[in-house]
């Protein structure tokens, strides 16, 4: 059987998360943070979701928690300030415990947490925004499906992916956290 991956809509990615819709859990009025009008519509609709292996959206409620949780100075590097972390917002993880943020402009990182404090210089910026990012996990789940009928990924479908990716965004492959 042969596997072709492609980059789908956003909207079709959407859908898909919004098929068994929750009631809505807003972000709590205290949060002042500028959250992305998709990454809102989808989280608060939601309840925390493994799209692929490497990419679990938290809902809302779970995205506070985790932020609160992880944004004790404790985790972070000594001189950061509590305006400094508040700068970063964990949206989700991968499985291993390694953590997705977004910032205040709405760029995506990665945090791997072997770099155990954290800090700007530990989280891998992928020159993503949340929109791409889903598009991302959609294709982490593609190549997921096609190793859990094949057993392998063969090197067409690795260079396949990577053209994706590379079309998603030019510096994702050079800095791309997990092994292809």
């Amino acid at each position: 059987m042969k596997f072709f991956m492609k980059i789908k809509p956003t909207d079709e990615i959407k859908k898909n998360l919004l098929s068994n819709i929750q009631p809505i859990r807003n972000f709590p009025k205290a949060i002042d943070f500028p959250f992305d009008k998709l990454y809102v519509e989808i989280t608060t609709q939601i309840r925390t979701t493994e799209i692929s292996s490497e990419c679990i959206l938290f809902d809302s409620v779970e995205a506070v928690n985790q932020t609160k949780e992880f944004s004790d100075k404790e985790y972070w590097k000594e001189n950061y300030t509590q305006d400094e972390i508040a700068k970063f917002c964990i949206f989700g993880q991968n499985g291993q415990g390694d953590l997705w943020l977004f910032d205040i402009e709405n760029k995506i990182y990665f945090y791997d947490h072997d770099k155990e404090e954290m800090c700007r210089e530990n989280f891998i910026e992928l020159d993503l925004n949340f929109e791409k990012w889903l598009v991302f996990a959609d294709l982490n789940k593609q190549l997921d499906e096609i190793y859990g009928k094949e057993n392998e990924i063969n090197e067409k479908q690795k260079a396949e992916y990577k053209e994706n990716l590379a079309e998603l965004s030019s510096v994702l492959l050079s800095k791309y956290p997990f092994n292809i």
